[in-house]
């Protein structure tokens, strides 16, 4: 009797097809790197936050040292993110050259 197969082999020796790997979507990926955590100097001592807050502090440092581009940005961000500030915590405002001439 004839077969496909010799005898003592497996009908299939490299196993099943590999499944392809899964891409991940732009949004996941953001999310999932903004979230990571990572050690930062502050005021002399580490300190551990996600990436997204040390990037928002890092906007916030540009914009209060006059640089217009960070300024704008974090303008941006504070409309899309409105809301108060939590009790107790410092409001700061940043002002442009041009409102200051107002």
């Amino acid at each position: 009797m004839d077969s496909r197969f010799k005898k003592g082999q497996s009908g299939n020796p490299k196993g099943p097809p590999r499944q392809a790997a899964r891409q991940m979507s732009t949004a996941s990926l953001f999310r999932k790197v903004a979230n990571e955590q990572v050690a930062i100097e502050l005021d002399g001592r580490k300190v551990t936050m996600t990436r997204w807050e040390a990037l928002l502090r890092q906007i916030q440092t540009l914009a209060l040292n006059k640089n217009a581009g960070a300024a704008r940005l974090l303008h941006q961000l504070r409309k899309q993110y409105p809301g108060s500030a939590a009790p107790g915590d410092k409001i700061i405002t940043v002002v442009s050259d041009n409102d200051m001439k107002l």
